[in-house]
């Protein structure tokens, strides 16, 4: 597909005239680019799309290869055969783009008034003394009398992402509710006491922030942070994914760009394979393929392994067996390092 962009014969800036056969791109007397912006939402939206993934011939091939051909993309662009493909890192933008915006919009929808995410806690109207009351005797009288406050405020009707099943928990969220936004030490030590947690520290004292913070978000605003931090987690364990390839297939003699490039086009695919998922949902409510197409994604690793590093099947199971393993403790590792990493910020 050509480009679409619209061009001026003589520059809107300083009236330099153009070759009327093909005008350039860019002004050679002034350098401003000579670019018609005033176009219809059509020609915008191609232009778009071309200039993110070259929307052609290539995308379609692309597209062909990476859902039907586990690997191929891969070997082709390691034998320098790059000019008829989708560049991988604009294939992965576009593709991840394009997954995010519908998980957002999946985990927003709402069935037969059922939350996806947690479900909202309407608190029933209660006695706030008979609460207070349950109180620990160990809680300080700080504690009790800002949660006595925040009960007679809210009349324990507040919406809350926890679902409290008892009395003693509804005056933990409660507790939890009483704790400011960058509290004290002072303040943070209180509400540890109330917790009957000993060990007063930096970390427990950001575990019990974050905790508070959590308790106060709204199903929006968790919803956005939730997205935000899958999106980047992501991002980190694809390079991870590649560095955990060369270290299981370490005989295979092969770069890491290499394993960089089998990885980009795996999550690739795996961000298709799931929007293609969540428009099931959509068309086909009563269906659920969630366990096939888990099963899909791991046959598409082990012939996309077998591919690229050509082992025998055996072979390629067991090395898939190990990657599998190694990645689950990399992704576990990376949940840590980020709750230590906000707690610590």
């Amino acid at each position: 597909m050509g480009k679409h962009l619209r061009k001026y014969s003589v520059c809107t800036n300083c009236d330099f005239e153009f070759a009327q056969a093909q005008p350039d791109n860019f002004c050679p007397r002034c350098g401003q680019e000579n670019h018609d912006l005033n176009v219809p939402f059509k020609h915008v939206a191609l232009e778009l799309l071309e200039g993110t993934i070259h929307y052609d011939s290539k995308f379609w091939i692309t597209l062909k290869y990476l859902l039907f051909y586990p690997g191929k993309l891969t070997n082709e662009f390691h034998r320098g055969r790059r000019m008829g493909y989708v560049p991988p890192i604009r294939l992965y933008v576009f593709i991840s783009f394009v997954f995010f915006f519908l998980l957002s919009l999946r985990i927003g929808h709402v069935e037969g008034g059922e939350q996806i995410i947690g479900k909202q806690l309407r608190k029933a109207p209660m006695q706030v003394d008979s609460l207070i009351t349950q109180a620990t005797p160990q809680t300080p009288d700080s504690i009790r009398n800002i949660v006595r406050e925040r009960l007679e405020e809210k009349n324990l009707k507040m919406d809350s992402l926890l679902v409290a099943d008892s009395k003693a928990e509804q005056y933990n969220f409660a507790t939890l509710d009483s704790i400011p936004p960058h509290a004290s030490n002072a303040q943070l030590d209180s509400a540890l006491t109330a917790f009957k947690v000993k060990q007063h520290n930096w970390f427990t004292r950001g575990v019990l922030q974050k905790s508070a913070d959590f308790q106060r978000l709204t199903r929006n605003e968790l919803i956005a942070k939730g997205l935000k931090y899958l999106s980047l987690m992501m991002f980190v364990l694809m390079p991870v994914f590649a560095l955990l390839l060369k270290l299981v297939f370490y005989r295979a003699k092969r770069f890491y760009m290499e394993h960089l490039i089998f990885s980009i086009h795996l999550h690739c695919f795996y961000f298709v394979l799931y929007i293609l998922y969540m428009l099931t949902l959509y068309l086909f409510t009563s269906i659920d393929l969630f366990g096939w197409v888990n099963l899909l994604g791991f046959l598409y690793l082990f012939f996309g392994l077998r591919r690229v590093f050509k082992r025998g099947y055996l072979r390629t199971f067991f090395n898939m067996a190990t990657l599998l393993f190694l990645y689950l403790i990399a992704g576990v590792t990376t949940l840590l390092l980020g709750l230590v990493v906000s707690l610590a910020v």
